[in-house]
């Protein structure tokens, strides 16, 4: 019964689309570059340079070894060894959805297991510095209040790997990864993994691009609610429409912080993406999101 109901919505929104896409092509050609213009020049630029960099790392061995030196502080906090300690390490640097990509490469080269996996998809959900400084920072027209916003989903994060870590340590052998290969071996596959990657995040935000801008159309909304509603959607099409609200810089930040922690269905899908083909379990993801958001929020009203 309940795949009869999973089928049923599935039909009701390709049914909706597809309304979309005769009674209002305008607005699908509009979404469609709005959309490409946000990938270009938000993500394209702050995210592609740091995941062919992570890629080398793993693709070269370095991993390993960043691994072994770093592991003794990650092991006490997290109780977690094997490559983890890189994982937790690049994706604050490179930002989502690069900790779903670093779990999946690590768990197939078997430098971390299965249920270390899984764990880690709870909280190596970071945003993307460069974005948060320097999107986030230039919408809200205050750098104070971005780096408030980036520090607090840090160490939201950091929280939620602490209160969920296993309760033994598990001892991992950590695997060298060496291929005896030389960068410029190595270069091409990063690059090609990463725009592969960010490709799909293109088809990810314009597919969530089109159906929020049909509904919000649908209904009629106001400007905050419409934000909303595409903020849950797609994350970096809610954030751009956050200057289009008259509030205050503290509800502003409090939105923009909401949309980053939770990640929104655009994110979501982005990760099932990546961790498909390991068979690792979505709902850790998800779950951690949840948490992570009320963590954030909490510390966010708070201080």
């Amino acid at each position: 019964m309940k795949k009869k109901y999973q089928e049923l919505f599935a039909v009701l929104i390709i049914l909706f689309l597809y309304l979309g896409i005769f009674i209002k092509p305008s607005l699908i050609i509009e979404s469609g570059i709005l959309s490409i213009n946000i990938f270009k020049t938000k993500l394209f630029p702050s995210i592609f340079p740091f995941f062919v960099l992570a890629s080398l790392l793993l693709e070269l061995g370095i991993a390993t070894k960043i691994s072994n030196k770093i592991n003794p502080i990650f092991k006490r906090l997290f109780h977690v060894e094997g490559n983890s300690s890189f994982i937790i390490l690049v994706s604050m640097i490179s930002g989502f959805p690069s900790g779903s990509k670093y779990i999946a490469d690590s768990l197939r080269d078997k430098t971390i297991d299965r249920n270390t996996a899984n764990y880690l998809l709870t909280f190596t959900h970071f945003a993307n510095p460069l974005f948060v400084l320097g999107t986030c920072g230039l919408i809200l027209n205050n750098l104070s209040l971005a780096y408030k916003i980036l520090i607090i989903q840090i160490v939201s994060n950091l929280i939620l790997g602490i209160i969920l870590r296993p309760r033994k340590i598990k001892s991992f052998k950590n695997i060298s990864k060496f291929h005896n290969k030389t960068i410029l071996e190595a270069l091409p596959k990063a690059i090609n993994e990463s725009i592969k990657l960010l490709l799909f995040m293109l088809g990810s935000i314009t597919f969530f691009m089109f159906f929020s801008k049909l509904l919000t159309n649908f209904l009629s909304l106001n400007p905050f609610f419409e934000t909303i509603i595409t903020g849950i959607l797609d994350m970096t099409s809610g954030i751009s429409l956050v200057p289009s609200i008259n509030t205050t810089n503290y509800i502003s930040g409090l939105l923009i912080l909401t949309f980053i922690t939770f990640g929104s269905f655009s994110v979501h899908l982005q990760v099932l993406n990546n961790i498909k083909e390991e068979d690792l379990e979505y709902k850790y993801f998800f779950f951690g999101r949840v948490m992570e958001t009320a963590i954030a929020l909490l510390i966010y009203i708070l201080f």
